[in-house]
Order: structure tokens, then C-alpha cells, then sequence
């Protein structure tokens, strides 16, 4: 079974949607967790979408997160914040399995708040994390025997040399991953060395009990050789052994 993500900067352009359908459909991936999306990269030739709510970008149609399956859907679970996250209990080869799409905050994301008043860097990235983390813990509890994995735009690499985040971000996720016994299959020491420019900041966790049969299969960056920049972001694929 294999997993992807990967931060599609929109899918401006329908040339380079072109250029982006044809890299997924290389991947092959059983899951895709596509974030900052929009409805025209449509991969419904051979999977079904689970969708968070519209984000308003100028383009009718864009989304922070699409949940892409080639496995059935059993239902959609309503989740605290329908734009930032979304998720879907699928039917899996290993069994049921609860995918949670998600775009945790930026450095300078204010969220909801719309005053004049001056709003710390990371902050809301903080607050997001620790409440997506509770989120995840309910889950657990909700659906005690079903497996969970959290894909998507996580804005912060795990692992290796800094390159985006904040050690307290990583602390408080590294904390909500451990309490719904998680771990994290794209950390930068999991990645082959020299197959990306710099460590991932998208991210699939995946059941701990999965971490011996978990690799990442595959990686490329938001710019395929001499052609157009697809998206400013890298992208993985991550591959389990059923």
C-alpha cells in the first residue's frame, strides 16, 4: 500500500496540472493527501475524493486538503475544523483506516483573528498543533480498533538540520504523536540520502506498530528537472509491506 502527500501550491494553471497529474499518476500511490488543492487537479479516473470545506483564493474550487482513495469510503467524520482538515474512514488491504488530511499553520499565520493587533510568529502554528493532537487522541478513543494515519502540510521538518518550524512546535507534535502512538514514516533519517534538497516539511505519520514495514518509496521536489515549478513544496510517497 502506498501513501503520498505532497503541497500542490494550488494547482494554478491548467499546463501545469497536466505536468502534475502525470507525476501522481507515476507514484501510484493507493492514498493521496494532496494540500493546498483545488477541485481542477482531478484524479477520479481511479480514486474518490473526500474534501475539506472551500477556502476562499480567488479560484471557486480550492481547498486546504483532498483526501484521494483508490479504496472504498466507508464514511466522511466530522472533524473540529472542516476547512484546515478533513477525514475519511476507508477500507484498507490491512483493514479499516482513518486518514486525517491537515495544514498545520505557517510561521506567519494569524488564523481567524482579524484585528489590527500584532499576532506572535508561530503561534497559531502552537495552538493548532496541540488541538489537532487532542483531535487525534479522541479518534483513537472513538474508533479504538481501527488504524490512523495523519497526512499532509505539517510546516515543519522532523529530524535532521533545521530547516522550518520551531523546536517547540516539534516538541508539542512529537508529544501528540506518542499519545496516539504514531510515528513519523518521512522523518529526514528515513529519507535516502541526497534524494531531496532539503529535509520534508509534509509529513505521513503512521500507526507505531506499522514503523518496521513502513519506507518512503519515493521523493521529488516541487521542480522536475528543467521544467515549470509545480509547486514550492516537495512531495513523498510512503510504502507499507501488508
Amino acid at each position: 500500500m502506498r501513501i503520498g502527500t505532497w503541497n500542490v501550491e494550488y494547482a494554478a494553471t491548467r499546463e501545469k496540472n497536466v505536468r502534475r497529474l502525470a507525476l501522481l499518476e507515476e507514484q501510484d500511490c493507493d492514498v493521496w493527501v494532496l494540500t493546498e488543492t483545488h477541485d481542477d487537479l482531478d484524479l477520479s479516473m481511479q480514486h474518490a475524493a473526500v474534501r475539506s470545506a472551500q477556502r476562499p483564493t480567488g479560484r471557486n474550487g480550492g481547498r486546504w486538503v483532498t483526501i484521494w482513495t483508490r479504496f472504498p469510503i466507508v464514511r466522511t467524520i466530522p472533524l473540529i475544523d472542516p476547512r484546515r482538515t478533513v477525514a475519511a474512514l476507508i477500507g484498507a488491504p490491512t483493514g479499516p483506516l482513518l486518514v486525517y488530511g491537515t495544514v498545520m499553520p505557517w510561521a506567519s499565520d494569524r488564523g481567524d483573528n482579524t484585528s489590527d493587533e500584532p499576532v506572535r510568529n508561530w503561534s497559531e502554528h502552537h495552538r493548532i498543533v496541540v488541538q489537532q493532537g487532542e483531535e487525534w487522541a479522541d479518534l483513537r478513543c472513538q474508533y479504538p480498533n481501527i488504524d490512523l494515519c495523519v497526512a499532509g502540510d505539517l510546516n515543519m521538518n522532523l529530524g535532521g538540520p533545521h530547516y522550518y518550524g520551531t523546536t517547540q512546535g516539534r516538541r508539542l507534535l512529537r508529544a501528540a504523536m506518542a499519545e496516539s502512538d504514531l510515528f513519523c514514516a518521512t522523518a529526514t533519517e528515513r529519507i535516502p540520502p541526497g534524494a531531496l534538497s532539503h529535509p520534508p516539511i509534509d509529513h505521513v505519520l503512521l500507526p507505531m506498530v506499522w514503523e518496521s514495514r513502513s519506507t518512503v518509496a519515493s521523493t521529488w521536489e516541487g521542480r522536475v528537472g528543467t521544467g515549470p515549478r509545480l509547486s514550492d513544496h516537495s512531495g513523498l510517497a510512503v510504502a507499507v509491506t501488508l
